[in-house]
């Protein structure tokens, strides 16, 4: 963090520096303030047949489409956005979007609130609430128009939710051969959600930093991401960690030294904090009538058993006139830390509960997922498109998907929390139309 945070400072005082050069820029008379107002938005529907199952486009969803029932929730949105330039240095953005939020409901909410100043033409800085610069296609996973896909990659980006932030971000640019290089540092206070087992889980007070680097060419393209999420308020394995501790004083008791060494070292393997990793890289290509977009990346959660996964997508399309047809492939995987404790419960039966409790915490967010689709756009008129997609969806296991009472496919409720109940595979077509358009 005070690396970042010392990058963010060196920017400033570089952009700073510039200000002498541009004092005469300044001194001119200012026009008025200019004001723009536009949006985006998309009309969404899905549909599928595989019973007990619920698709969600992301995991920060309270609920998805179910079975043999059209959905217009899990894509449709509308945003609305307003522009201020007030100065030839300084203006202010914002940008409300309406879609079916993690609490199932449809009000409003504010995604880009910042004021950017431009101290010259090779850098600025914002501060106020910002996303993290993770998409090659555009700045925000809302804007369903700026995608050649009906959804940007659900097996991928639906599972990176923590991405927004209150705080600052800073940036460069300068020509690198026939392109543009950029280079942006950015930190704040996390914003975003995810919801499992009808349990929602913020990141509280957690922070965020990280960096990017853009090349953006006449045919290629490239960007690289690091972000870290990080909280040290997050004792959700706390009554946990307390049961380990009477587990392995139990063990001590009864002469089982395996179990209290075993429960002993797992309970001091539970902290308050939790933090949030994520690298990535893609690359985007486009000749002609043909595109190419490859992109992948690696993700990890230290919460409690600690989780390490990766991420991959491709999609590749030919246009003609205003048809664009194309193909498209994504995987995740995420699997556990393995934390042995093996409980003798022949000897003590009242471990059950702890037990399952152990292997519900294991397959939580234990995922692995593909889909194979393809789909064609057609562009109606210059800002509006409409796009047809059908998917096969691959789950030898899944946390994006949920089961009709709102639990990830294979776990169940239990008296002292979610644990796991049978084999959570799920196969499932999925088709999928839009209504894209931007204003």
């Amino acid at each position: 963090m005070r690396s970042v945070l010392a990058a963010i400072a060196a920017t400033t005082l570089l952009a700073g520096g510039a200000l002498a050069a541009d004092d005469a820029a300044r001194a001119q008379p200012q026009t008025p303030p200019q004001w723009t107002v536009g949006g985006f938005g998309t009309l969404g529907a899905v549909w599928h047949q595989e019973d007990d199952t619920q698709f969600r486009r992301s995991v920060d969803q309270r609920r998805g489409a179910r079975a043999n029932e059209l959905d217009f929730g899990v894509d449709s949105a509308l945003g609305l956005q307003v522009h201020g330039v007030l100065t030839p240095q300084w203006s202010v953005t914002a940008q409300a979007v309406m879609n079916q939020g993690r609490h199932g409901e449809w009000g409003p909410h504010l995604v880009w609130g910042f004021v950017k100043y431009l101290p010259n033409d090779w850098s600025e800085i914002r501060v106020g609430r910002l996303v993290t610069d993770i998409f090659i296609d555009g700045d925000s996973r809302h804007v369903g128009y700026a995608y050649t896909t009906v959804r940007p990659y659900t097996d991928v980006y639906g599972r990176l939710t923590y991405d927004g932030f209150d705080g600052i971000d800073a940036s460069v640019q300068r020509p690198l051969g026939d392109g543009v290089l950029r280079f942006k540092v950015f930190g704040g206070r996390t914003r975003g959600s995810v919801y499992l087992n009808q349990n929602e889980h913020p990141m509280n007070l957690g922070r965020t930093f990280g960096a990017t680097l853009d090349w953006i060419g006449p045919e290629l393209s490239f960007k690289l991401s690091w972000g870290r999420m990080v909280t040290t308020r997050n004792d959700t394995n706390g009554d946990l960690r307390s049961a380990l501790g009477d587990v392995a004083a139990m063990g001590a008791a009864l002469n089982l030294p395996q179990l209290a060494a075993q429960a002993s070292a797992r309970a001091g393997e539970i902290t308050a904090s939790n933090r949030v990793g994520y690298l990535g890289a893609a690359l985007a290509w486009e000749r002609g009538p043909f595109s190419l977009q490859l992109m992948g990346t690696d993700m990890s959660m230290t919460a409690f058993p600690g989780f390490e996964g990766w991420g991959a997508g491709l999609t590749a399309a030919y246009r003609f006139g205003r048809w664009k047809p194309y193909v498209t492939y994504s995987r995740s995987v995420i699997d556990p830390n393995e934390r042995r404790l093996d409980l003798p419960l022949e000897r003590l039966p009242d471990l059950a509960v702890l037990s399952q409790v152990w292997g519900g915490l294991h397959d939580y967010t234990r995922h692995d997922q593909y889909t194979i689709g393809a789909g064609v756009r057609y562009d109606v008129t210059e800002n509006v498109a409409l796009k047809l997609q059908v998917d096969r969806i691959e789950a030898k296991r899944s946390s994006s998907l949920l089961d009709d009472k709102g639990f990830v496919p294979g776990m169940a409720a239990g008296p002292a929390g979610p644990f796991v109940e049978d084999a959570s595979a799920r196969s499932l077509t999925l088709f999928s139309a839009s209504l894209d358009f931007v204003f």
